[in-house]
């Protein structure tokens, strides 16, 4: 049956595949909410099919052409697809990840009954395939190694005050990006973003989080699963080349700078904090973050062989002799046990469960490759 007060926004850049596998999985269970389709690299295999209502016939869904080549154009593209929603609510999708039915709807009935909060959502899993040979990419195979590995914390944004608010978000930084939001607050931080064509996703990403909690409070059930993340396949635009080389070359700093004077201006006209220490206390504590990543992110360049050696570490670590069944057993036991922690509702882990079958059905690729045999054998 399909809702009407919820529109997914599934941004597209390349992983043509893993289109086609978020589409055929989302017509083969019936997704219930209507899709927006933001395609900023047009490939004219994929524009033929999503163009064809008749190839997913159990979707509702309306597919827009963009150009995506910076990230000025991504930030143009997110504020006019938020722009055609018709919804009460909007929620983003990558094309490499998996949406949690039963995790939507309880986040959508959340916001319904608690008109201060802006967003709601809870914790994202991570999953791993081992890919099959027929397709290039990690795009069919059997689902392993799915746990809580992808923002693990999840604890309400709830403080009267926004300042403790934007605090505990910085302090206790929690991803809400593939949150519920209500249309409206996703639509005016969309529209500041692109105002500040900020010049690295991370920096995006976490003026989101930052500008929502100043917009309402923030939901963020332990119980609740919205979201299920592919680990390997993300398209990586951050920090991708040597730091220092991006600090002397890019506006990281000003970027920086801009959107802790941004949130500290709106903090002290709601608030009435003072805008200026405000704005030293967020790039204080974001310093703590960057110092963190920065000790993660350098090392292959100040350290070159101390990294080498690290890798081999991590290769040896990595290196399975369990078989494979063991290994997907083991991991499935545990992660539905420390799901069953979190959510004691069996009505709603049967729904988890059920979600989690159908995704693991649509991985096992045998349809799905006479699908793409039969209408797009030039992707294989």
């Amino acid at each position: 049956m399909k809702k009407n007060d919820l529109t997914i926004i599934l941004t597209l850049r390349g992983r043509h595949l893993h289109t086609l596998r978020w589409m055929w999985h989302a017509n083969r269970v019936g997704f219930p909410y209507h899709v927006i389709i933001a395609d900023g690299e047009v490939h004219p295999t994929i524009a033929r099919l999503l163009s064809d209502p008749a190839t997913f016939p159990n979707l509702s869904y309306e597919y827009h052409r963009y150009c995506d080549q910076s990230f000025s154009d991504f930030y143009k593209k997110c504020v006019d697809a938020v722009g055609k929603v018709k919804s009460k609510y909007v929620m983003m999708s990558d094309n490499d990840d998996f949406l949690i039915t039963a995790g939507i709807q309880r986040s959508i009935e959340y916001l319904n009954n608690e008109p201060d909060y802006v967003c709601a959502g809870g914790k994202i899993p991570i999953f791993s395939i081992v890919p099959r040979l027929e397709l290039t990419g990690k795009i069919i195979g059997p689902m392993i190694g799915t746990k809580f590995g992808y923002s693990q914390l999840s604890h309400n944004i709830s403080f009267p005050l926004i300042s403790k608010r934007v605090m505990d978000e910085i302090n206790q930084y929690q991803v809400i990006y593939y949150h519920v939001y209500r249309t409206q607050a996703l639509q005016v931080i969309f529209e500041e973003i692109e105002e500040h064509d900020f010049s690295d996703l991370t920096v995006h990403e976490f003026y989101i989080s930052l500008r929502a909690v100043t917009l309402g409070k923030v939901s963020a059930d332990p119980s609740v699963i919205c979201y299920l993340r592919q680990a390997g396949t993300s398209n990586y635009h951050t920090y991708g080349t040597d730091w220092v080389h991006d600090m002397l070359r890019s506006k990281l700093p000003q970027d920086f700078r801009a959107m802790a004077t941004s949130i500290a201006n709106e903090v002290a006209r709601i608030d009435g904090n003072n805008s200026n220490e405000f704005r030293e206390s967020i790039l204080n504590a974001y310093a703590v973050y960057l110092r963190h990543l920065l000790g993660h992110t350098m090392m292959r360049y100040r350290f070159p062989r101390l990294f080498q050696i690290k890798q081999k570490l991590l290769w040896l670590k990595n290196l399975q002799i369990l078989p494979l069944w063991y290994r997907k057993r083991k991991g499935k036991k545990n992660f539905w046990k420390e799901l069953s922690n979190d959510c004691t509702d069996p009505t709603l882990l049967n729904k988890y469960r059920e979600d989690f079958r159908n995704i693991e059905n649509s991985l096992q690729g045998d349809e799905f490759l006479i699908f793409i045999k039969n209408n797009a054998p030039e992707l294989q």
